[in-house]
């Protein structure tokens, strides 16, 4: 394992690394022939526990006894990690789900013995991922190992080695307006109650897990907005409500359920239906009408809204502050989608050039009117 300025560190006896490129370190000494062996964590936790038992040995200080550590399941931990979650941060829904996916390779295994090798090669297997979504697995990894090791459960984040792949942001993938129609046309023939989560989604640009956890005490009809406590970037955020986007609200709180604070999920007296299940369902069907459908998820109709925001003209900065966005670097993504804007700064340089020859001619003319 090199260190910051890329080289190897140098060995010290007694302390090694198991297994090789984990992460994980250990002590090995002798006491009156008695082999002694401790796992510790850290490579420099090692060493000063390492240099403290040989120096407790030579003063003749009694070794205390290594007890085993109680194999900590990873669903113990995945559990702790998603009551974080939870309570702090507005990605659960997205952590649920993934760790359910997690539970199925990982559930029973012991996480001392989760290794960077064994996670590389879940993840190398998952094929069926994108990049990022499997950039999103191995963080929602690193995530639960962090707080296993806030819990006093896991000494070290073997999810933390793994290295991250490289994601081609360079494409912004959004839904035109036919796909659109096809999507919102299989809406209305299997779900329709449905209907308005879909135009918020595209008229709002919130995130799944924003939308359904939006409340109606945040809604303010007069002003056409809503606020967001819980965002991706920790800060609460206002939505301003296109007329599409008030519509939809309305149809909401016109079949609201009274005992529930929430503005999606609430029908009074209809089936409470996951928005994961229902959109799962509708795209199944809209992809056998229109196969280019197979790569679109929830997070596509964000996009949608902040793509379809520059296309229309409206400047970086106002999208910048409509999307949330905390970065003016995440909004320039879009920005080759203004081509019109691009053409007209350029046209500008031509008529620039005539204003500037113009000027000259008038100059050059008055020089030589003086000199005659």
């Amino acid at each position: 394992m090199a260190n910051g300025s890329g080289k190897k560190p140098k060995s010290i006896r007694g302390v090694f690394e198991h297994p090789s490129g984990s992460g994980i370190w250990w002590i090995n000494y002798y006491v009156e022939g008695t082999r002694h062996r401790e796992k510790v964590g850290r490579r420099s936790d090692a060493i000063a526990l390492y240099q403290r038992r040989k120096t407790d040995a030579r003063m003749g200080i009694k070794m205390p006894e290594v007890r085993p550590r109680r194999a900590v399941p990873f669903s113990e931990i995945a559990e702790d990690a998603l009551a974080y979650s939870k309570e702090h941060k507005a990605s659960y829904p997205g952590d649920r789900s993934t760790v359910g996916k997690l539970l199925s390779v990982f559930g029973t295994t012991a996480i001392d013995d989760i290794t960077p090798q064994m996670i590389k090669a879940y993840l190398d297997k998952r094929d069926d991922l994108t990049k990022t979504t499997i950039n999103r697995y191995r963080g929602t990894l690193s995530m639960i190992f962090q707080e296993a090791i806030r819990n006093g459960k896991a000494r070290a984040n073997p999810a933390r080695l793994v290295r991250l792949y490289r994601e081609d942001n360079s494409r912004v993938r959004f839904i035109t307006y036919a796909e659109e129609a096809i999507i919102r046309e299989m809406i209305r023939q299997r779900c329709p109650i449905h209907e308005p989560e879909f135009t918020l989604a595209l008229e709002t640009g919130m995130r799944r897990g924003e939308l359904y956890g939006l409340e109606w005490d945040r809604v303010d009809f007069e002003r056409r907005q809503l606020l967001l406590l819980k965002t991706k970037n920790g800060t609460a955020r206002v939505v301003i409500l296109t007329a599409a986007a008030v519509s939809a609200l309305e149809q909401l709180w016109n079949g609201r359920n009274p005992d529930s604070p929430k503005v999606c999920l609430t029908r009074y007296g209809e089936p409470m239906i996951s928005p994961r299940a229902w959109f799962e369902l509708v795209m199944e069907q809209a992809i056998k009408k229109n196969e280019s459908l197979k790569d679109v998820t929830w997070h596509i109709f964000r996009h949608t809204y902040i793509s379809r925001l520059v296309m229309a003209g409206v400047d970086l900065r106002t999208v910048q502050e409509l999307a949330g966005h905390k970065d003016v670097k995440m909004t320039t993504r879009y920005a080759h989608l203004a081509p019109a804007h691009k053409l007209a700064a350029v046209d500008r340089l031509a008529e620039y050039r005539k204003e500037q020859e113009k000027a000259e001619a008038k100059r050059t003319s008055g020089l030589t009117l003086v000199s005659a």
